[in-house]
């Protein structure tokens, strides 16, 4: 199966997973299930590094990855004298060709939350952690055997910018530094649980991979699903 066919698959997996789709067979995205998921990680608590639910959700990554079939390793690392532990799913010892991530962790402080009374109170990460890691072990359960080698990255150590002592995407730039392979497109799954989703056509990306993700967005759009070309976002 070719990178654009798992595009397709992962787009229309978010059109899906928006809908919370009932009674999906189980070659096909779930997106009642991915819900599910999402509410078992909010019951953890805060997956804050080093706290009780961040080790409780690495290990219900694993056994989750797993039971779907796939291997699953962790890359440890170290970045501002925290301990950082991405979770990586393989099919095989193929070089991946995409690698799709998402992070698993939560921040420390709600700093943007309205409500100043809560603004010292860790983010429950529903939205930002738990839904591209839902998104993701769908896809774990779903994608065919036939596809692409294709790696599963679950970062850690991303939500923590502007907290004494941490900054952002401590995670990801300790696997990009370290893991020595050259896949032909990264594919980053981030907040798209918003109960009025709208996914920007942010400036930071490759820009022929972005094109065609949103050349296959466009042909969803007759299900529903809510685009805003025209806005840049870092």
């Amino acid at each position: 199966m070719s990178i654009i066919a798992i595009l397709l698959i992962i787009v229309s997996g978010w059109y899906a997973y928006s809908f919370k789709a009932y009674n999906a067979s189980p070659e096909f995205f779930d997106g009642a299930r991915a819900y599910e998921d999402i509410i078992t990680q909010v019951q953890m608590g805060p997956r804050t590094p080093g706290s009780q639910g961040h080790a409780q959700i690495r290990e219900w990554m694993r056994v989750e990855l797993e039971n779907a079939g796939w291997t699953v390793e962790v890359h440890e690392s170290q970045r501002l004298g925290h301990p950082i532990y991405n979770i990586v799913a393989k099919r095989n010892a193929e070089p991946p060709q995409i690698i799709l991530a998402a992070h698993y962790d939560t921040r420390f402080v709600a700093d943007n939350d309205p409500d100043p009374a809560k603004q010292t109170e860790p983010v429950p990460g529903a939205n930002d952690g738990a839904s591209g890691v839902a998104v993701l072990l769908e896809l774990a359960r779903t994608l065919p055997d036939d596809t692409v080698p294709v790696w599963l990255v679950f970062f850690d150590a991303e939500d923590n910018g502007r907290v004494d002592g941490w900054d952002w995407i401590l995670g990801s730039r300790a696997f990009a530094e370290e893991i020595r392979v050259q896949p032909e497109a990264v594919v980053i799954v981030d907040m798209i649980g918003d109960a009025n989703l709208n996914i920007h056509y942010e400036k930071n990306s490759d820009p022929i991979i972005r094109a065609e993700i949103w050349s296959i967005a466009a042909q969803l759009l007759g299900m529903g699903m809510s685009l805003s070309p025209m806005k840049n976002t870092a």
